[in-house]
């Protein structure tokens, strides 16, 4: 069990950047990315993005940080600074919910540090309940959930909890999906809006479009927000994608 130390990804310890996709987009964020995931999204690939997973990074290769590497990292490279004004700090992976003890761990002692309480939103899959202590604590925590569909390759066993689905939905969480084709939109309704144990309002959803590189972006985005201006949902693009040609380290 770690205690005081992350896994984190190839990534590194954070970097600064611009939240590109769901309801924080355009918003300044410190950017960590933790190893691990429980589901691969291997359906996803692309011949721009062959891993399928946008975050294959996340779970392709891990590397420890001690708590005091973390500071001092965050210190060097003035994130703390950026986290102190009110920048986003985005805690993400892989699947970060495999993780949320050490995490915990973490932001508590970074808060108890610096003596200002960071903006947090977490990026999980919806697989993993959070644990109450989130949002229990003073600080403004939320949560962006990027459920997968069929569509990612993974069974459905692995990658559909509705426990946890309702958890968020009671808890106002952001719902971003990765659509298509009409089948993945049917897939959302039965699923999700329409199921009786979740219900998503619909204006907890942001679509995305499955892409791995700007020539990809362009060339499926407006199907998306098409289905988005038809059935009420709200339509995200993937602004790494768009400014930088890149899904990862931007």
């Amino acid at each position: 069990m770690e205690t005081d130390y992350l896994l984190v990804s190839d990534d590194g310890p954070g970097f600064h950047t611009i939240e590109g996709e769901g309801e924080l987009i355009g918003k300044p964020s410190v950017f960590l990315r933790l190893f691990g995931c429980n589901l691969t999204c291997k359906g996803w690939a692309t011949p721009d993005s062959p891993n399928g997973c946008d975050s294959y990074i996340s779970w392709s290769k891990k590397n420890t940080y001690t708590f005091e590497e973390m500071f001092k990292f965050y210190e060097e490279n003035k994130l703390v600074e950026k986290l102190e004004r009110g920048d986003v700090w985005k805690i993400t992976g892989g699947e970060p919910m495999l993780r949320q003890e050490p995490i915990l761990k973490f932001v508590e002692q970074f808060t108890a540090r610096y003596r200002f309480t960071p903006r947090v939103d977490i990026e999980t899959n919806g697989t993993i309940i959070p644990s109450p202590t989130w949002l229990a604590w003073p600080h403004d925590t939320t949560f962006t959930v990027s459920p997968k569909m069929s569509n990612n390759g993974d069974p459905e066993i692995k990658r559909y909890n509705r426990a946890t689905l309702k958890w968020h939905v009671n808890n106002g969480s952001c719902f971003k999906f990765v659509v298509n084709t009409p089948e993945d939109l049917k897939e959302l309704y039965e699923k999700y809006i329409n199921e009786p144990n979740i219900k998503v309002p619909k204006n907890r959803i942001w679509l995305m479009v499955m892409a791995g590189s700007r020539t990809e972006h362009v060339e499926r985005a407006a199907q998306v927000a098409e289905l988005c201006k038809e059935h009420g949902f709200n339509f995200s693009p993937r602004l790494q994608l768009i400014i930088w040609d890149k899904a990862l380290r931007v």
